[in-house]
């Protein structure tokens, strides 16, 4: 138990970085360690010289310390000599610059899908070094997928991933009497109903995921190309599906599935389920280990991915899902040492680590241990084959972002009825 809530600590002040959970100042400068010791001649791609990498990561965080040992391991093994600079989060600030400039970095790390949508041009195609290790066969089918959808080609390597979908107490599913997850929006509201009945609230909210779990459920009737369309076009009464989705969230607040306080100021509203006030949210994987950290709980926690909807384009095994990755810059001089240390970093030995000490899902398949909080999603991460991007769609249009968000709490407050919903949207983009 003990072991169960230091994973919830440290995934609850470090995983999430795509909501900057993490702080953004630099806490470490330039280092080099490992140095292997004379007369090592166990090499890979090189007999010796030097890598710089530029990481997202403060030295002090423990993905750094696993990435460190993963470094320290491979100059041991090869005899190079890796400069590293832990540039923390600010490293958005200043990476596009300095490789303009050509400053010596040979490979870097950030959000994967920031990688593969700005810096195509400045980074190197993988898919020869990838296919040579048989990279597909044991990566994530759905992280690579989506690099190649976003960039035409393979040039990041995933790792620290995080999936979504709706986190439960297992003993309140067994309470209500509930035997099988719902796998579509018919068998999701039959199971809300029996929440209901057993005297808790099925669904909490906050209002910080309003949109979010708006854009899941758009993106189920019409897929996130669409969705897209509608933010970018303003095509909000246009497209049926949108007052559909939206009746179906007022049907949820109708009907005493929301929690009565929802959408509550976050984190009020997840922290419902730690107290037992309610049984499930929809969230991404690093909910369970902020829930136990806010509330002190001892859950046995499900995971089920968002349901399909009757009619529907997507089915439930589309999920919004995220990570890191590394990439190599197109100018670095021994592009082939630095894939062979990415690789060390994330897969066998350190990607396990990485994901028991960092409170994360394992990017190599093979690695079957997963932190206790997170075995619960294992089923249903494995079975995607397709993702969404952060609110599915919706922040295709950064103008209007902000009108949807309260246009969403609104609906989610009951303020609005869908039709005024679809009303407000079309009258903020036309």
């Amino acid at each position: 138990m003990k072991m169960k809530k230091l994973m919830s600590l440290i995934l609850a002040g470090c995983m999430a970085f795509s909501l900057t959970a993490c702080g953004n100042k630099d806490n470490g400068g330039s280092t080099a360690e490992g140095d292997a010791p004379a007369g090592n001649d166990t090499t890979t791609s090189a007999d010796a010289g030097e890598l710089t990498y530029w990481s997202m990561w403060n030295n002090t965080e423990p993905q750094a310390k696993v990435i460190q040992e993963a470094i320290d391991a491979y100059t041991a093994e090869t005899g190079i000599k890796v400069n590293v600079e832990w540039k923390g989060r600010d490293l958005g600030t200043v990476l596009q610059s300095a490789l303009e400039a050509g400053e010596k970095i040979d490979f870097f790390d950030w959000d994967y899908q920031k990688i593969a949508m700005e810096y195509a041009d400045k980074v190197l195609s993988l898919e020869d070094m990838a296919k040579a290790v048989n990279y597909d066969d044991f990566a994530i089918k759905a992280l690579p997928a989506s690099v190649r959808r976003w960039a035409g080609e393979l040039i990041t390597i995933p790792y620290q991933p995080y999936t979504s979908g709706v986190f439960y107490n297992k003993a309140m599913f067994e309470k209500a009497g509930i035997e099988k997850e719902p796998q579509t929006w018919a068998e999701f509201l039959d199971v809300c109903q029996k929440i209901k009945d057993s005297g808790v609230a099925p669904l909490a909210q906050d209002d910080a995921y309003v949109d979010y779990v708006f854009g899941y459920h758009l993106a189920r009737y019409v897929g996130q190309a669409e969705v897209e369309n509608i933010a970018k076009n303003g095509d909000w009464a246009e497209n049926e599906y949108v007052l559909k989705a939206a009746q179906d969230i007022i049907d949820l607040k109708d009907k005493g599935y929301l929690s009565e306080y929802a959408p509550g100021a976050y984190p009020e509203g997840e922290n419902e389920v730690g107290y037992e006030e309610a049984a499930m949210v929809v969230n991404a994987s690093w909910v369970p280990s902020e829930i136990t950290n806010n509330t002190q709980c001892d859950l046995d926690w499900g995971m089920f991915n968002y349901p399909s909807v009757d009619g529907g384009k997507d089915a439930n095994t589309i999920a919004n899902v995220g990570a890191q990755g590394f990439a190599i810059n197109k100018n670095s001089e021994n592009a082939q040492a630095a894939f062979d240390l990415i690789m060390k970093i994330t897969t066998g030995e350190f990607d396990q680590k990485m994901a028991l000490e960092c409170g994360g899902i394992p990017a190599d398949s093979r690695n079957e241990e997963w932190p206790e909080d997170l075995v619960g999603v294992r089923d249903a991460f494995l079975a995607l084959t397709e993702t969404y991007d952060w609110n599915a769609g919706l922040n295709a249009n950064p103008d209007i972002k902000e009108t949807i968000k309260t246009n969403c709490l609104q609906l989610f407050e009951g303020k609005l009825t869908a039709q005024q919903f679809v009303d407000a949207m079309e009258s903020a983009t036309k």
